[in-house]
């Protein structure tokens, strides 16, 4: 399950600022509009035109480095929804090196690329290079929340390490007690280390909780295999 989390709210920010500037006469500014339509595209999960206006604004419209960072990040987000993942590394790297000082979230994004294009091993990295700098998700001493345990979870749930991820996700939950995905990636750990009862209960709880319009085929069989049926 692939959704824009709470930063992608600049984007509707970043949108309106960048429409004003495509409707004024200047030429120089003329080009953002390709630039403002990727991220109208983004919002609106309209993923290959988010890549065709991306590739445009890059092209065309001459952007500081803060915004030149944002456009990969979305063209990153588009390739990895469309499950296009070398794209969406590049991408993503691309975004990364036109900052001085990378947040800590993109680092957790980069995290959930690598382990979607295979390598469990490099996401486990990237989030531990957080953790070892205390790079909470506010940033540098701040402390780490869900998003942080969550991506460390899945990372070693992908690496077999079904015991640390559910110790993982239950830190998480502990922070954030009404991430539904939490309870069942947790519960995905347990039934791995044949832990049937505990990871019912997980999968109850997800069931009650998630938003069903992002439910996968692959979510409902797990939850059908444990005969919980949705509310």
């Amino acid at each position: 399950m692939l959704i824009m989390n709470t930063r992608w709210l600049a984007l509707i920010a970043c949108s309106a600022l960048l429409t004003g500037c495509a409707g004024m006469q200047n030429p120089q500014k003329a080009n953002l509009a390709h630039c403002a339509n990727q991220l109208k595209a983004s919002k609106a999960e309209n993923y290959p035109l988010v890549l065709q206006e991306g590739d445009l604004c890059l092209q065309k419209a001459t952007l500081p480095a803060s915004l030149h960072s944002l456009i990969y990040a979305v063209q990153a987000d588009a390739y990895l929804n469309l499950k296009r993942f070398p794209e969406a590394l590049a991408a993503k790297e691309k975004s990364m090196q036109l900052v001085v000082k990378p947040e800590p979230r993109a680092y957790l994004d980069l995290s959930a690329m690598y382990r979607a294009a295979g390598n469990p091993k490099k996401a486990l990295e990237l989030v531990q290079y957080n953790l070892d700098n205390g790079m909470g998700e506010a940033g540098k001493g701040t402390g780490f929340n869900m998003p942080t345990y969550y991506h460390l979870g899945l990372a070693l749930t992908d690496l077999g390490q079904y015991r640390e991820a559910a110790e993982a996700f239950s830190t998480g939950l502990q922070r954030q007690p009404d991430y539904a995905w939490a309870y069942y990636a947790r519960g995905i750990a347990y039934d791995h280390l044949g832990n049937r009862e505990d990871a019912k209960a997980d999968f109850m709880k997800f069931s009650q909780i998630v938003d069903k319009k992002y439910l996968e085929q692959e979510n409902k069989a797990k939850l059908a295999e444990y005969k919980i049926s949705m509310p």
